[in-house]
């Protein structure tokens, strides 16, 4: 059982951060909570009622977190994942307001409207209930969205306090690529994926950058951690492509191998010194700059061989 948090924000892509999440759901037997958080004080919205049901016909009434949540739920029923209801209950919570929605199968499925800080809320959350992913969408890079992207993609790959799955191009179906190079930060990805595999449906590749001017031992590291990782896809029942990537750039060629619509996944250092806040490092340029989706492991452990050779259970 693995605890997702979704962030809905009504946009054009919700939908498809809806439809992944709901996969994940559906296949790992998830438990989901959506999430959307406000700068703006509260304190400058008409406040909720609170305690009592509430008509879903009126969340145009209600305060711009709440009604994108209502109408969130609503897809949500339509699309078979939670019970009609034609009310919400609205609570109090420190940061902002919570109702629940029920599954047809009884549970739970929360919903926050917080006010504050956005990666403070989100952390305060993350370890409160122990989420292994977030989720978001975000829209591709383009010159007028770059420098706000790239403002948001850096912060929740440097600050996030969980692993991160940014959703764009790649949708649950796509192609899954897998950037592993032997160094820690790509084997942090295996436990997560090892979480997510059973979700998994399309073509899984592993791709690694082979630059020429490699020492013999990072070589011997990154072969090493392709035949454990391709082995051990294999033993699942996973078909596997092995790529050993070449090119004049690192980010080029990982970029024109994933294409625009495949799911990139990516192994995060959880160093924060100085040339990764400044210039940021190779996930927080591939968040930047790819159409595709990108998951980027952020929790430890890194897996080791043993991880590789034991059979997973949750």
């Amino acid at each position: 059982m693995i605890d997702i948090l979704v962030y809905a924000d009504g946009s054009s892509q919700s939908d498809k951060v809806l439809d992944f999440a709901i996969a994940l759901q559906q296949r790992l037997e998830a438990n989901l909570t959506f999430i959307n958080i406000r700068r703006e004080a509260s304190t400058l919205e008409e406040p909720p009622p609170i305690g009592r049901p509430i008509p879903v016909e009126i969340e145009d009434k209600m305060p711009t977190g709440i009604k994108i949540l209502i109408n969130t739920a609503q897809k949500l029923v339509q699309k078979g994942v939670l019970e009609p209801s034609s009310e919400v209950q609205i609570r109090e919570t420190p940061n902002g307001y919570l109702f629940i929605g029920k599954t047809p199968a009884g549970n739970k499925i929360p919903f926050y409207a917080c006010f504050g800080h956005f990666i403070e809320i989100l952390n305060h959350m993350i370890e409160q209930s122990h989420y292994k992913l977030f989720i978001i969408s975000m829209p591709p890079p383009n010159r007028l969205k770059r420098l706000l992207a790239q403002s948001v993609t850096r912060k929740l790959a440097l600050d996030l306090h969980t692993s991160l799955l940014v959703v764009r191009g790649g949708g649950p179906d796509s192609r899954y690529l897998i950037c592993a190079d032997g160094s820690p930060s790509a084997r942090r990805q295996f436990p997560l994926l090892k979480y997510l595999l059973p979700a998994i449906t399309g073509p899984i590749e592993i791709a690694w950058y082979k630059d020429e001017n490699a020492e013999p031992s990072t070589v011997k590291a990154a072969e090493h951690c392709l035949d454990l990782a391709s082995g051990w896809l294999d033993s699942e029942g996973k078909e596997v492509t092995v790529h050993r990537l070449t090119g004049q750039n690192r980010l080029d060629t990982i970029l024109k191998a994933a294409g625009g619509n495949s799911v990139i996944c990516l192994g995060a250092s959880l160093r924060h010194d100085v040339y990764r806040r400044m210039k940021g490092s190779l996930p927080i340029q591939i968040l930047t700059l790819t159409t595709s989706s990108v998951l980027l492991a952020k929790l430890p452990p890194e897996a080791d061989e043993e991880m590789f050779k034991k059979p997973f259970t949750c």
